[in-house]
């Protein structure tokens, strides 16, 4: 008997366990045979046309009936379960755009085996803000008779670019970011330890409003300190000294920081800067300024080879010295031995002074061999530098020998002194892949004393290049340049122009566009050249490009008849810079070209 019980109660547990494996691969059939289907339908109200769209567009995106409804798991209980929560969901999306009082009508039915769910939305109409309560405690309400009026003069200011004014409709995402940008406004200019202590949107649904009520302790106002400086071994303090701006007794502001850790990666003496003022180091509401750096290595030595359409295959050796003479003086040098061009050069650059000042002094052998004409020159000259990236300017001191050489004409040696000023504007969004705004450069160099030169003269120069987005994947370039010189049998060729090349009119040989004379062509008085180039970007890196220049170089207005070249080209992204690859034809000489660009010549 005990066995036979044993043996019944086995058969039971198989019985079970096969019933178990058969209702579940049954409810598993259900489910996969089930189907199920969304409607959501926004009515048009006071709204228009396209502020409907956004709104069916994000309740289509975001609730969980339409993400869910072709998931294979989903079976009729947990369908019913989601139908019965759409509507409290679509409530709380519309909440977030700005309308409380929205009308939902929900259906659910079942046509030829499909469970289908209908949601009929009217949003009714948005809620705006009524009043705005902006108050604030703190520093920034301190009655100092000195500072009251630039205190009111920033709390009318806060209160002018808060965000959400009367009128406006009141969305969740500008509630959040009108609070952001009122905090960091504070944090960033004068208060880091700013709040917001009361934060509150009382809607009223009968009037479709919304009162907002905001109350902001500034908090403690600071002012800045001493510098503090950890990591110099090899580069004396003066270095950072001389960057800062930054006074002791100046307000706080965060601005003032990250513009000295930009100037501070920008010098060329550190591979690290982390520029710091913590108010917890405060004493009697100062703080002081930490600056933590890691120095580059002081000798660096490079050597490289590549190719330029423009003077074809080199080399070059590179030795830099960042701390020449142990006094932080930068030394550049390098020897470039090229196909047409032969160059030895060095450049001395002096830590910006105080005042803002970047003095340099350089000096450099060249020879060039282009089109038929052979220059050898000799140069050495002294800058100084001011002012910011955006606008920089320079102006500087040179001497020149030169040793001309021309193919059917006579040799001549000229030697010039001169002095020199430029300035360079800078306005794009990207300093290396611009997509907006324009670079402009221009350049004046006078020989004004003839005792020290082969002949006075004057030489102006002028180039701009703009950008603009024509849609988001379209680019318009375009690009001028004129030059003139007065005095042209006196001028060195170094200060005469010619045109040609890659970041020139492309279809022509580098430079060799301008003045024949014997079998050679060299340089004239004159210069205008000119581009509009079209980027169609096929992806986030890549793209095509249809370009048109002119231009050329002559002694007289007269002759200064352009020449056309056009062609098409690959652009891409590079993390240094756009690089560019184009074939140009050249309309005067029936020829094409293939041309390398790099980057931004600016």
């Amino acid at each position: 008997m005990r066995n036979n019980g044993k043996i019944c109660l086995f058969f039971l547990v198989k019985l079970w366990v096969a019933a178990t494996i058969i209702s579940l691969f049954s409810m598993h059939l259900q489910a996969a045979e089930a189907n199920y289907s969304v409607e959501i339908s926004v009515l048009d109200g006071v709204q228009t046309s396209g502020e409907t769209k956004l709104l069916s567009d994000l309740l289509q995106q975001h609730l969980d009936i339409v993400k869910w409804r072709d998931n294979p798991r989903m079976s009729p209980a947990e369908w019913l379960r989601l139908y019965q929560a759409t509507p409290q969901a679509i409530a709380d999306l519309l909440a977030t755009e700005g309308y409380f009082s929205p009308e939902i009508n929900p259906s659910i039915d079942t046509v030829a085996g499909v469970s289908q769910a209908k949601f009929l939305v009217n949003a009714g109409k948005p809620t705006l803000v009524s009043t705005v309560d902006l108050s604030f405690t703190g520093d920034i309400l301190q009655q100092d008779p000195a500072e009251q009026s630039a205190r009111l003069a920033s709390i009318a200011t806060l209160k002018q670019n808060w965000l959400l004014q009367p009128g406006a409709v009141f969305k969740q995402s500008d509630w959040s970011q009108a609070k952001r940008r009122l905090l960091v406004n504070l944090l960033v200019e004068r208060y880091p330890n700013a709040s917001i202590k009361v934060s509150r949107a009382e809607v009223n649904p009968a009037l479709n409003t919304v009162a907002i009520n905001l109350k902001v302790d500034s908090g403690k106002s600071f002012t800045f300190g001493e510098l503090k400086i950890e990591g110099l071994q090899r580069y004396p303090a003066s270095i950072i000294q001389d960057l800062n701006r930054i006074k002791p007794g100046t307000t706080y502001s965060q601005a003032r920081l990250q513009i000295l850790q930009s100037r501070l990666e920008e010098s060329g003496y550190f591979q690290g800067v982390e520029v710091t003022a913590s108010t917890a180091t405060a004493v009697n509401d100062v703080v002081p300024i930490k600056i933590t750096v890691q120095e580059n290595p002081s000798i660096k030595l490079g050597a490289g080879a590549g190719y330029s359409t423009n003077t074809g295959a080199r080399a070059q050796l590179t030795y830099d010295d960042l701390n020449l003479f142990n006094r932080g003086w930068r030394l550049t040098s390098s020897l470039k031995p090229e196909q047409r061009a032969q160059s030895l050069s060095a450049l001395v650059r002096l830590p910006t002074d105080s005042d803002g000042y970047r003095d340099s002094f350089n000096a450099g052998l060249e020879r060039r061999v282009i089109e038929g004409q052979i220059t050898t020159s000799g140069q050495t000259g002294v800058n100084r530098s001011w002012g910011p990236r955006r606008t920089e300017q320079t102006i500087g001191a040179a001497y020149l020998i030169e040793h001309q050489a021309l193919d059917g004409a006579e040799s001549v040696t000229r030697s010039v002194a001169t002095l020199s000023y430029g300035i360079t504007l800078r306005r794009t969004d990207n300093d290396r892949n611009p997509t907006r705004g324009y670079l402009f450069n221009t350049q004046l160099a006078i020989a004004p004393i003839e005792q020290l030169s082969s002949g006075r003269f004057l030489q102006s120069y002028a180039k701009v290049q703009g950008y603009y987005p024509l849609t988001s994947s379209t680019q318009l370039i375009a690009r001028a340049e004129i030059g003139a010189v007065s005095g042209r049998n006196s001028a060195p060729a170094a200060f005469l122009f010619r045109a040609g090349g890659d970041q020139s009119v492309r279809g022509y040989a580098f430079e060799s566009l301008g003045v024949r004379e014997g079998d050679a062509t060299v340089g004239g008085r004159y210069l205008a050249t000119g581009s509009i180039e079209a980027i169609q970007w096929l992806t986030q890196q890549w793209g095509a490009a249809l370009f048109v220049d002119a231009g050329n170089a002559a002694n007289t207005l007269q002759d200064l008849k352009p020449v056309y070249g056009y062609g098409l080209g690959a652009r891409w992204k590079s993390p240094i810079g756009a690089i560019g690859g184009d074939i140009a034809y050249g309309e005067a000489t029936k020829e094409f070209r293939l041309h390398f660009n790099l980057g931004v010549a600016f």
